[in-house]
């Protein structure tokens, strides 16, 4: 409750001198003046009496006190006085105020928040600033939905997890250890969460969609310290939340099948070797692929899931999805090959064209155990094939292994050490004279060295390449009938390539 609107709904109960009451601050908490505190909070209405304040350095921002004509209030921001006779009424009286309609207010204000917006990250704002501490809503998975950019997170373990979006498989683990954790009933009703690996203290507060808990709200301690009523509002922000999933994003919390569940634990980290015994009975094909989908026309997350997801499974049937960073995650069954063929190959091209997708497709592998390793696969893939040959919409990882070698190398400038000097030789000469033999020499190595299918490629005649071929070894004096050779040149091509140097 705003501390003007607080003190009106007093005065018209108990006597009250007004001094300075047209401060808008949302009082979270009600609170005695014992002569010892060090700091007051601003957003705390005080009661007691005027001398008590006289050895304050810094006095409360809001106060209700008893006046002694000899001690200064000057220094008060927000004030009101009451006879010593009403004080403990008073105090009696706000803190009844602040608990019957304080909530009501609150949520209040966070539905009127979401039909505004329409948008969970807006209401998370809003609420933290009201509570006066960063706010983190996660769903059941810990994948970070929304967190408050207001009062920034700055709690260490959680910075971690909102820049990768989701927590850890370890960290869920402990997390899931904690005792007040284990014990905390099915019920919005906040509990306390610290633990020993960070500074700060935590609230917790379930949240609900459907009588089924889809997430959890989470709190932590920041410049305002946690008082007893952040527990009451927390629990309030938990409802106004289940409010705005079900108005608005309820196709977030669609139930997942075991299938689901599985692939995200083992994106997120959960022990390939442990996951059988977790989900039994399922049932996977001989030959499976992954593949990372992601679409270059983002129209949100519920056109991917209600739309573009059905179309591909009808594509690749059998296949299964989870959601991991911004994409699809899919594993797709394999009959014969170790891609796609055909009828099926051409539906997926245009679905891609279609639906404006990019799609990295892993290797094949046999156990399911080894998704996320093949998923990571499909993602180098994608974001390889994007940056080096952003023409195509579909990317395969036997083409683009060598790059994701190349990505792995720490120093990106010192790949040119390992090029062929020939590359070079052949750059200055080509600038020099106006001639073409780089070119002329990628081409005959991408066509496996055949005089027959580089002639092709290139539009000229077997004779005239031949030529060519016999002036590119004068000039970098190479043997290109050694096979070492050609590996080495092949090699320093897909390195120029790599680095954007390539012809």
């Amino acid at each position: 409750m705003k501390f003007n609107d607080l003190i009106t709904k007093i005065s018209a109960n108990i006597p009250i001198i007004k001094d300075s009451c047209d401060n808008q601050t949302e009082i979270i908490d009600i609170a005695l003046i014992d002569g010892r505190q060090n700091s007051f909070q601003g957003n705390v209405l005080y009661f007691g009496y005027s001398s008590q304040l006289d050895s304050a350095e810094t006095p409360p921002c809001h106060c209700i006190l008893v006046k002694d004509d000899k001690s200064s209030t000057e220094k008060i921001q927000n004030l009101a006085f009451v006879e010593t006779s009403e004080l403990f009424s008073a105090v009696n009286l706000a803190r009844t105020l602040m608990k019957s309609s304080g909530g009501g207010l609150l949520y209040e204000e966070l539905i009127k928040r979401a039909n505004e917006t329409r948008d969970l990250q807006a209401v998370v704002n809003t609420a933290s600033i009201m509570l006066g501490n960063s706010l983190i809503f996660s769903d059941v998975n810990f994948k970070i939905l929304a967190h408050s950019t207001s009062i920034p997170v700055t709690d260490d373990l959680w910075k971690d997890n909102i820049r990768q979006g989701y927590c850890s498989y370890d960290f869920i683990q402990a997390v899931q250890q904690l005792k007040p954790i284990q014990q905390a009933a099915h019920t919005t009703g906040a509990i306390e969460v610290s633990c020993t690996e960070s500074p700060h203290r935590k609230l917790s507060s379930k949240v609900f969609h459907n009588d089924m808990q889809v997430g959890f709200l989470l709190m932590i301690e920041g410049e305002t310290p946690v008082t007893p009523v952040h527990m009451e509002m927390l629990e309030v922000v938990s409802h106004a939340i289940s409010y705005t999933i079900t108005h608005y994003f309820s196709y977030l919390f669609q139930s997942g099948t075991r299938y689901q569940q599985l692939l995200y634990e083992l994106l997120i980290g959960a022990p390939p070797e442990n996951i059988a015994s977790c989900f039994p009975g399922l049932e996977f094909a001989s030959k499976l692929i992954a593949l990372s989908v992601l679409p270059t026309r983002y129209l949100g997350e519920r056109h991917l899931k209600d739309h573009i997801v059905p179309a591909l499974k009808d594509v690749l049937p059998g296949s299964h999805v989870t959601y991991h960073e911004g994409k699809a995650a899919v594993l797709a069954p394999l009959s014969r090959n170790d891609d796609f063929q055909g009828e099926q190959l051409q539906e997926l091209q245009n679905l891609v064209a279609n639906e404006h997708l990019r799609i990295g497709v892993s290797n094949a592998f046999t156990h399911v155990e080894s998704f996320a390793k093949y998923y990571r696969q499909a993602v180098s893939a994608l974001n390889l094939g994007k940056r080096l040959n952003p023409e195509n919409l579909i990317f395969y990882y036997i083409d683009y292994q060598f790059y994701d070698l190349l990505d792995h190398v720490e120093d990106e400038s010192q790949l040119g050490l390992f090029c062929h000097p020939a590359l070079s030789m052949l750059r200055q000469y080509d600038r020099k004279n106006e001639t073409c033999f780089y070119a002329t020499l990628k081409v005959y190595l991408d066509s496996g060295c055949s005089i027959k299918f580089a002639s092709e490629k290139l539009f000229i005649h077997r004779n005239s390449l031949v030529y060519r071929l016999g002036r590119i070894s004068e000039i970098s004096n190479v043997d290109l009938n050694d096979s070492y050779i050609r590996f080495m040149l092949r090699m320093s091509y897909l390195i120029d390539c790599y680095k954007g140097q390539a012809a």
